[in-house]
Parts: structure tokens; C-alpha cells; sequence
């Protein structure tokens, strides 16, 4: 309105405005247009979205999806093969857009939320695991597997190498493990492997596995 003013009042013309305005000259004929033909009114910024889509579904097509929806309860996809068996050309997208305009989408299961879990705090060696590593180079013809210790609480670290990683030496790294710890080990954990527990190999002696590592 401040600059279309002094043109209505006759002021100065639409040129001489056009070159101290920063909007072009065609900007303020429209700018007068609308002013004189609905006032104040016809200034104020409206939407630029269409009012009218010439390739829009037809409204008795849309009813026809709403019908068979209410009455098969099928999926989009489905419905869009039924539409084509009677000569109703409209794509399975365009079923799902009107679907779910109209609210009559599935409401898929929610994936159930659990309260956050609670950190369990350890004391120095409640919990020490126990895991093999194969070294990655042969050394004089012979394989070795890197034994490790980590304490869950302190970080404490203790790792040792043998040419074997059988129950021998699983017992004889355990053994050491205990006697050099600058704490007292109440429980390990592993991966299960057979060099650790038989549970899994057919035995199923309690007495055997607690004998097996030295902890009775």
C-alpha cells in the first residue's frame, strides 16, 4: 500500500515509481489491479495452490473405492485390481492417497516400549570375562591364541599366549588369572566354548565343569 499510494493519488506515475522501487513494474500494475477491484483487501497475500487439478479422480470413482473398501475390506493394491475389473482405471497409489484421506487406513501394531534399563553396577571382580583371540601370524610353523581377561568393573586387563587353546591351557591361564588378580574373581563369563564348559558337548556334570577350571 505505501508504494502503490502516491500512484493512486496520482503522485508520480508507474515508471518513475518502477526505478526507486525494489519490486518491478509489472509487480505494481497487478499491485493497483487488485486494490481496485476489491480494495484493502485485494493486497493481502493469498494462496498459491491451485483451486482445480484437471487430471483430479472423479468424485463417483472415489465413492466407489470408499464402497468396496466398506464392504471387502481390502488393501489398496487389491482394490485398484477389482477397480480394473470393471473398467475403472485409477492407480493403487491413488487408492492409498483416498484411503487414508478418508481415515480408513489399517492401524498397524505399535512396537511395544519397555522402561529403560537400569545399568548393573560391579564390584572388582564380580565379573571377569574370559575370551580367545587366534594371532594372525604363524610363528615359526606354530598357530598361538591370545588368552585375555578384562574385569567388567575396573577395566583390569591380564592376557597371556599359548600354542594351544584346549582345556589344558584354559586351565592353566585360569589358575594364573586367580593367583595374580589384585582382587578376589567371583564369576566368569565366556562364550561357551568347548575349551571352557562340556554343557554343550554332551556331558552335563555339574562337579566335572567346577573341577574343569579349578573353582571348587
Amino acid at each position: 500500500m505505501r508504494w502503490i499510494k502516491p500512484l493512486i493519488e496520482k503522485q508520480v506515475k508507474i515508471k518513475t515509481m518502477s526505478e526507486i522501487c525494489p519490486f518491478p513494474e509489472r509487480t505494481l500494475k497487478y499491485w493497483l489491479r487488485d486494490y481496485r477491484s476489491s480494495g484493502y483487501n485485494g493486497l493481502i497475500n493469498r494462496s498459491t495452490r491451485p483451486r482445480s487439478q484437471p487430471n483430479e479422480t472423479l468424485i463417483r470413482t472415489k465413492e466407489r473405492i470408499l464402497e468396496l473398501r466398506k464392504e471387502t475390506d481390502l488393501s489398496a493394491l487389491k482394490l485398484h485390481w477389482k477397480l480394473r475389473k470393471e473398467s475403472i482405471q485409477v492407480s493403487a497409489r491413488t487408492v492409498g492417497r483416498i484411503l487414508k484421506r478418508e481415515g480408513l487406513t489399517r492401524k498397524y501394531r505399535q512396537r511395544k516400549k519397555y522402561p529403560p534399563r537400569t545399568k548393573t553396577i560391579f564390584l572388582p571382580g564380580e565379573l571377569v570375562e574370559i575370551d580367545i583371540k587366534y594371532v594372525p601370524k604363524i610363528i615359526s610353523g606354530k598357530k598361538y591364541y591370545q588368552f585375555t581377561a578384562i574385569d567388567i568393573a575396573s577395566k583390569w586387563r591380564y592376557l597371556e599366549v599359548f600354542d594351544d587353546y584346549g582345556n589344558y591351557a584354559s586351565i592353566k591361564f585360569l589358575k594364573k588369572l586367580i593367583s595374580i588378580a589384585p582382587f578376589e574373581i567371583k564369576a566368569i563369563k565366556t562364550d561357551n566354548g568347548s575349551n571352557f564348559t562340556n554343557r554343550y558337548t554332551g556331558c552335563q556334570n555339574r562337579s566335572t565343569n567346577k573341577l574343569k577350571f579349578g573353582l571348587h
